[in-house]
């Protein structure tokens, strides 16, 4: 039996199971925290006797909590939540996403609420669920325990759907028996050069949130359809990126639901051989941001040095003295900070701790290398840069026959070397005074880099 399947026939197990005085229940006596309100508790309770919580090199499918809020949180931070508008969009008609919704959870307006789904009935837009600490409409919100319910979709208490990747431990959307297999990660660090299999119907629905979708964007403005996009291919879908895909299908001369926008593995491999075979710089995808606890105070890790060598190539490493370095400082803080506020950002989202925003971010402005192919920019040269533009300026010079300048080569941080290897290089051109002062611009770096 499936997991999904496990989930689901758990809960149908309890109905019935009623609630004494004062919301006394063997839910809350199992997670410790009985006379409270346990309709989360009992999702947590569901789920953990249904084998969906742990798995060897896996992620929980659920979270463990008494509090609807987290249950949302912790499926909006792998973009399994979506509203319900998104929800009905991406159902659809559709037999496989019908079936997904079969042990998706619902939410209720405020978080006061949440349910597992039963099944859902597009046709005529209702839900049947099995919730607990709930009642039954016949006997009155005093009979209180596991019950079934039948909700209409247009009942406004109902905000949201979480549908869990049970695909990544099963073998496909109705069963398998694959529950200890490790879910196969997106391809961060893919050096391009070949391209991705498709990963699923699965990662793209409005209101996903993963590097697929970033993929699929990067391949859609690619093939042409950047005018779909105001802001750059991103890991969230949006209508942006369906519209654009819908395009790029209809100019293969698909129609109807061959045409939706959304990517199957026909639309999948037209993209991926234009991207990674048609000579368009391939895919060079970023690391997915490891999260926030990566980042604080006496933190240690790979990560935090990652951070770093980006902040210095995207020149906001001014305030390392010794370059970037695996243990989070205030250094670290105030450069992430400076990048965070040149973005426009304010209050807590130019705090110098960087979230899932700054770290695409840095990564998109960035990548890999910095772009010598045009003049960065003036305020990446002179007394306390630190950033990969002054490394690569110097090994350039040094390539140029201005390497006596240097005594240990060329560094990320800016020093009286760079200075008097770049005024050597520009008296060289002929000019001087203000053009030979060694500080480098749009003219020094074209001739420089020709």
């Amino acid at each position: 039996m499936s997991l999904r399947m496990n989930m689901l026939n758990t809960a149908i197990s309890q109905i019935g199971n009623l609630e004494g005085a004062n919301n006394n229940n063997k839910y809350g006596v199992w997670y410790g925290l009985n006379n409270q309100p346990w309709c989360a508790i009992f999702v947590s309770w569901c789920a953990t006797n249904s084998g969906n919580m742990n798995f060897e090199g896996g992620r929980p499918l659920f979270a463990k909590s008494a509090a609807v809020r987290e249950h949302r949180r912790f499926h909006e931070a792998f973009g399994e939540y979506m509203g319900k508008s998104s929800f009905i969009d991406y159902i659809g008609n559709d037999k496989k996403r019908i079936a997904r919704a079969t042990g998706c959870l619902i939410f209720f307006s405020g978080d006061s609420h949440i349910g597992i789904v039963e099944r859902y009935d597009p046709t005529n837009r209702s839900v049947v669920t099995v919730e607990g600490n709930t009642y039954l409409p016949s006997k009155g919100e005093n009979y209180q325990g596991v019950f079934r319910r039948y909700r209409n979709m247009s009942d406004g208490n109902i905000v949201g759907f979480a549908i869990p990747y049970y695909e990544n431990y099963d073998t496909d959307y109705g069963g398998g028996s694959g529950a200890g297999v490790k879910p196969a990660e997106p391809p961060y660090g893919n050096s391009g050069g070949s391209s991705v299999a498709f990963p699923g119907s699965r990662y793209f629905y409005i209101g996903a949130n993963n590097n697929y979708v970033t993929l699929l964007g990067k391949m859609l403005i690619h093939a042409g359809y950047s005018s779909y996009y105001q802001v750059g291919a991103g890991p969230r879908f949006t209508e942006a990126d369906r519209s654009a895909c819908a395009a790029f299908q209809r100019a293969q001369g698909w129609s109807g639901s061959d045409a939706d926008g959304y990517p199957g593995s026909s639309t999948w491999e037209r993209l991926t051989t234009a991207y990674s075979g048609g000579g368009g710089g391939g895919i060079n995808w970023p690391p997915s941001f490891p999260g926030d606890s990566y980042f604080r105070t006496g933190a240690s890790n790979a990560y935090v040095t990652q951070l770093g060598v980006q902040l210095v190539k995207a020149g906001f490493g001014r305030h390392y003295t010794v370059g970037p370095g695996p243990t989070w400082g205030e250094a670290d803080r105030l450069n992430c900070q400076e990048f965070q506020k040149a973005q426009g950002w304010t209050g807590s989202n130019a705090d110098g701790y960087p979230g899932p925003s700054t770290w695409q971010r840095l990564f998109d402005v960035t990548g890999s290398t910095p772009n010598v192919s045009s003049f960065p920019g003036a305020h990446f040269f002179g007394p306390g840069a630190n950033n990969e533009y002054v490394t690569s300026m110097g090994k350039r010079l040094t390539t140029k026959g201005y390497g006596q300048y240097y005594s240990v080569g060329a560094g990320p941080k800016w020093s009286d070397s760079d200075r008097n290897a770049c005024a050597a290089f520009q008296r060289s051109q002929g000019w001087s005074g203000s053009d030979a002062d060694g500080i480098p611009g749009p003219s020094t770096w074209t001739k420089l880099f020709a």
